[in-house]
C-alpha cells in the first residue's frame, strides 16, 4: 500500500458534479452510491490557542455564509459601496448576488488564513490527509497486517516521541483523512478492481478511531474539488509504503 501523507492546516474533498450528469467513465465504480456523502471539511482549529477568547473570535470568522441573509453574521454588505461601484440600484445589486448564490459561485466569504503561524500558535497542529493507494499485493496479505501497518505509520508521525515524528511535547493532532487514491501507483495494466481494494479501504478509519484519532474515509469515483494547505516544513509531505 502506497501513502502520501499531507501534513495541512485546512482540509476540504468535496464531490463535483459536472455538467450534464457525467462524472467519470462507466464502469470505474463509485463509493458511496450518492456524490456527496463522504464529503470532507477540516478547518484550523480554534480550541487549541492558550486564550480561548482569541479561539473564539477567530471561531466567528471561519462559516460566514453569505446563503443566508437571515443568519447572524460578524460582518455586513456594504450595500452602498456595491451600488457606487457598480452604478446600480440596490435591487440590481440585491440580485446580482442572489444569482451569483444560485450559481454557487459565492457562498462564503473567504479568509485568508496565515496557516503556518496559525499551527504555530495553536497547540493542535491540524490534520493528516493521506492519499492512499491499494495494489495488487494486499489482496494477497491479511487486511488486518495492513490495517496495523497502516495505524503504525500514521502513528509514527504523530507520536512526540518518534524521530520522525511531527509533533512536539505537549502538542496534538487527532484527524485524519483517508482518500482513496489508484492513481499513485504507476501501473501499465487496468489496474486493480475498486471493488476489492475497497473493503481494505473502510476497514482504516475504524483502526484508526481505535488508536485514538478522528478518522474518515473520503469518497471513490467522482471528480473532486480539493483544497488543502500543506504545513511549510520537511514533514509537511510525506511518502510511506506498507
Amino acid at each position: 500500500m502506497i501513502l502520501h501523507i499531507y501534513h495541512c492546516t485546512l482540509a476540504e474533498l468535496r464531490d463535483y458534479k459536472r455538467s450534464g450528469g457525467r462524472n467519470r467513465p462507466s464502469g470505474t465504480g463509485k463509493w458511496p452510491e450518492k456524490a456527496g456523502e463522504a464529503d470532507v471539511a477540516f478547518d484550523p482549529p480554534t480550541d487549541g490557542f492558550k486564550n480561548p477568547d482569541l479561539g473564539r473570535l477567530l471561531s466567528l470568522f471561519q462559516k460566514i455564509d453569505l446563503d443566508e441573509p437571515d443568519a447572524v453574521l460578524p460582518v455586513w454588505v456594504n450595500w452602498e459601496y456595491l451600488e457606487d461601484e457598480l452604478g446600480l440600484p440596490r435591487e440590481r445589486v440585491s440580485a446580482l448576488m442572489h444569482e451569483a448564490s444560485q450559481l454557487g459561485l459565492m457562498r462564503r466569504l473567504t479568509i485568508d488564513y496565515d496557516h503556518e503561524r496559525w499551527m504555530r500558535h495553536s497547540r493542535i497542529k491540524g490534520c493528516l490527509v493521506i492519499m492512499t493507494c491499494v495494489e495488487e499485493g494486499d489482496l494477497r496479505r491479511e487486511t488486518g497486517e495492513i490495517v496495523r501497518a497502516y495505524c503504525e505509520a500514521v502513528d509514527d508521525l504523530v507520536r512526540a516521541e518518534s524521530p520522525k515524528g511531527l509533533l512536539a511535547k505537549g502538542h496534538e493532532l487527532h484527524r485524519v483523512i483517508v482518500v482513496p487514491n489508484g492513481h499513485l501507483n504507476a501501473r501499465s495494466g487496468p489496474g486493480l478492481d475498486w471493488s476489492k481494494a475497497l473493503p481494505i479501504l473502510q476497514a482504516l478509519p475504524p483502526a484508526l478511531e481505535d488508536s485514538g484519532y478522528e478518522a474518515s474515509l473520503s469518497s471513490y469515483g467522482y471528480e473532486k474539488l480539493i483544497r488543502l494547505s500543506i504545513n511549510a516544513h520537511k514533514r509537511g509531505y510525506t511518502l510511506r509504503v506498507v
